[in-house]
């Protein structure tokens, strides 16, 4: 009777700290512990838990909500990915841009016997990622089906192409140079030369101010579907504004009276706006992720993560010792995962320079877990920079790791960039199964 009681009272003492954690949860986390116990004598320390941590694929990432949704959060970022890089680790990932265009106004009127002289597709460039002295060829198709409002889009979405409208061939990426834009100095930005036939035949033959497809915007997007923007070669990622002044079609032409242009954006104040995102795709062929190991039992030594989608990295809480920490009673404090950065990979790799944590499902990306359930930078997760490149990322488990205890459940769950969809980074971390220092839980607790 008496061992049956002991083990009631341990497991209460676990059922308790998460009361204490509701009753601070208006309190950082650094609030959470020693604060709340007052007086009489306590033993405090921390223990080290063993991660279980891996590589794995993921099926695919959200780029773009449905219509509705997607405005609700304040519209369809500005920043898109265009380029393609090579990494003996991580094989060749490409970054597409699919993106529907809106004129200046409704009802267009090209005028008496319109010509098209040329058309120019810009888009402004911020910076780059990868090797920039890589020539790229560019090629931009018109899309053959419309980008639908109800539909949300992911990475993998590969929409039905139309004829090719131009292309840039060996173009030297130089994102911070300053180039000409219509005879003065502008920043820099991609200037593709379109197909004039395409625009004449579909463009200045038809708009005479009763053109049934120009009478709104929404008509329009049924008619001209939007295009995709990709590359055939390169080893850089670029990083380009679509909402910049610097971002649109231009189509000059000239009629019986007048030479003049008329322009398509990207980025509208309008009743309607355009959709875009950029999509992405991944090859391992090669590389030390074609032969994907997913040794979810030991763990791996080194593990990868991928901005752009493609793989991330898994990890759970060593069974045996959430076990022994149930049955020791213990109230814990504070719970932090600590995973470094891998030293000498021979390899140019540039961090996410911010991680969240997501359960994983199979493949499949979930929810944030509870320590990262705000949108303040809760739960950590920015790369500390340390001595001699010694680099890590810190994250909160506190608020998971009383869920796990008091329910049992021992998910799996994946570390992520908080940036994906609009970032080219890569990471390579330190696994828990590594011969320096491993991924590691730390609880702090005191003892009742």
């Amino acid at each position: 009777m008496k061992q049956h009681l002991s083990k009631t009272f341990k497991r209460a003492i676990l059922v308790m700290a998460p009361l204490l954690l509701i009753s601070a949860c208006e309190k950082p986390t650094d609030n959470l512990g020693f604060q709340q116990i007052i007086g009489g004598t306590i033993e405090a320390d921390s223990i080290h838990l063993k991660v279980v941590s891996y590589t794995s694929p993921v099926d695919s990432i959200i780029v773009a909500l449905d219509y509705d949704r997607q405005l609700l959060f304040g519209g369809y970022a500005s920043t898109r990915l265009l380029g393609q890089t090579q990494s003996s680790y991580f094989g060749t990932e490409k970054a597409n841009i699919v993106s529907q265009l809106l004129p200046e106004q409704v009802n267009a009127n090209y005028g008496n016997n319109a010509k098209i002289d040329s058309v120019n597709l810009y888009i402004r460039l911020t910076s780059a990622y990868g090797d920039t002295s890589q020539p790229m060829d560019i090629v931009v198709n018109l899309l053959d089906e419309e980008l639908r409002t109800d539909s949300n889009f992911y990475s993998n979405y590969q929409p039905a192409l139309g004829q090719e409208l131009g292309r840039l061939t060996a173009y030297q990426p130089k994102p911070k140079t300053q180039v000409t834009f219509e005879g003065d100095l502008a920043p820099a930005h991609l200037r593709i030369p379109l197909d004039t036939a395409y625009f004449q035949a579909n463009f200045a033959d038809v708009a005479n101010g009763n053109f049934e497809p120009f009478a709104s915007f929404s008509s329009f997007t049924e008619y001209f579907k939007g295009i995709k923007v990709s590359t055939e070669s390169g080893g850089a990622v670029l990083y380009t504004n679509l909402a910049s002044a610097y971002s649109l079609l231009r189509i000059y032409y000239h009629n019986d009276s007048d030479t003049t242009f008329t322009d398509l954006s990207f980025d509208q104040d309008k009743s309607v706006v355009p959709i875009n995102f950029s999509t992405f795709e991944q090859d391992y062929t090669g590389s030390s992720l074609e032969s994907l190991a997913l040794d979810s039992i030991n763990g791996e030594d080194q593990t990868y993560i991928q901005s752009m989608g493609g793989v991330c990295t898994a990890f759970k809480f060593d069974q045996q010792r959430i076990d022994s920490l149930v049955k020791e009673g213990l109230i814990i404090n504070k719970a932090q995962l600590e995973v470094y950065t891998a030293q000498g990979t021979g390899e140019n790799v540039a961090p996410s320079t911010r991680m969240e944590i997501r359960h994983l499902d199979g493949f499949s990306l979930g929810d944030r877990i509870l320590d990262f359930s705000g949108d303040n930078g809760e739960g950590g997760g920015t790369l500390s920079r340390g001595v001699l490149r010694n680099n890590k990322y810190t994250f909160e488990l506190t608020r998971h790791l009383f869920s796990v205890l008091n329910s049992g459940e021992n998910n799996t769950l994946a570390i992520i960039p908080a940036t994906r969809t609009t970032a080219a980074n890569r990471t390579i971390l330190r696994g828990g199964s590594g011969l320096q220092e491993k991924a590691t839980v730390v609880v702090y607790y005191t003892k009742p």
